[in-house]
């Protein structure tokens, strides 16, 4: 009895909310039900305390809004007294939350869960004040356009335009330019030392052109100080992604969760390069799979 009582105030709240319709499939009312009530149970949420939460979620005063803005500790938005239920809430990724068969991201369930002025977008992950929202948890990478595959044979037409001999691939051996690898980064370096310095920028812009078919002067200058510096190099990569992944999916603010702790809020493309720059934004490793059908990319955090 007393766990109909909890669901039946569940799914009144996320009619409310428009979380579910009344109309929606049992099993997606089931995912949900199942997400929110596992963190009922682990942080001992009683009907009564429940009841006091979801009416001060409809009255706007569990989460204070102004996060989406300003960043920094999720917990620092939210009264401490629901701190323990909120981080239960953080872990659940449910399927029944949007695509079909698809978890998801931590936060997703939890932000719509807890404020009304928050509701899952049809472009981006979540819509906030009119705002598109693409939401990241850890693990963040962002993706280009272009495969592997046809990356390494574009970049292997500019080692034979420039007669270069190619880095032979760690897992695949295949013949690679792959300057964007730490183990063949002394290799390219010393290749690239050879000549002079104005071949070695036509090289690298042609290289990051194979990302997006355009030049990048400005980006090679920035690269080449006097000398090629491989982790500007690497940051040029990044933001050029970037710069890809936005037109594509035309997301007005892109939000790095972590941990819930440090949340990095993105609302441009030049806002986003300049956390780079500066290292707000953190480089981790690679997504280019050279001998793969999936879109190159890198991880940030």
């Amino acid at each position: 009895m007393y766990i109909q009582q909890i669901e039946h105030l569940l799914l009144e709240h996320c009619y409310h909310l428009g979380i579910l319709k009344k109309t929606a499939p049992l099993k997606k009312k089931d995912a949900i039900l199942d997400s929110l009530v596992a963190a009922i149970f682990r942080t001992g949420v009683q009907k009564e305390d429940l009841n006091v939460f979801l009416n001060e979620v409809n009255n706007n005063i569990v989460l204070n809004i102004n996060l989406f803005t300003d960043g920094g500790n999720l917990y620092d938005y939210i009264p401490e007294k629901w701190h323990a239920f909120i981080k239960a809430l953080w872990r659940q990724r449910s399927v029944g939350l949007g695509t079909p068969n698809a978890a998801s991201g931590e936060g997703e369930l939890m932000f719509v869960f807890i404020s009304p002025q928050i509701s899952k977008a049809t472009r981006g992950d979540l819509l906030i004040n009119g705002e598109n929202i693409e939401l990241k948890g850890e693990g963040v990478r962002v993706q280009g356009l272009i495969s592997g595959k046809h990356f390494r044979q574009k970049t292997l037409s500019v080692l034979q335009t420039y007669k270069l001999t190619p880095n032979k691939s760690i897992k695949t051996n295949l013949d690679s330019f792959e300057i964007e690898k730490k183990p063949h980064a002394q290799y390219w370096l010393n290749v690239l030392g050879n000549l002079n310095i104005n071949t070695q920028k036509n090289i690298i812009n042609d290289y990051l052109k194979c990302i997006d078919d355009f030049d990048h002067i400005d980006s090679v200058e920035n690269i080449f100080c006097p000398n090629i510096n491989l982790t500007i190099l690497y940051k040029e990569i990044v933001k050029i992604i970037y710069t890809q992944m936005v037109s594509y999916r035309k997301f007005d603010k892109f939000i790095i969760l972590g941990d819930g702790t440090n949340i990095k809020i993105v609302k441009s493309t030049e806002e986003f390069k300049r956390k780079i720059d500066e290292d707000i934004i953190k480089l981790g490793s690679d997504y280019f799979r050279i001998n793969q059908d999936m879109n190159i990319g890198w991880y940030i955090y």
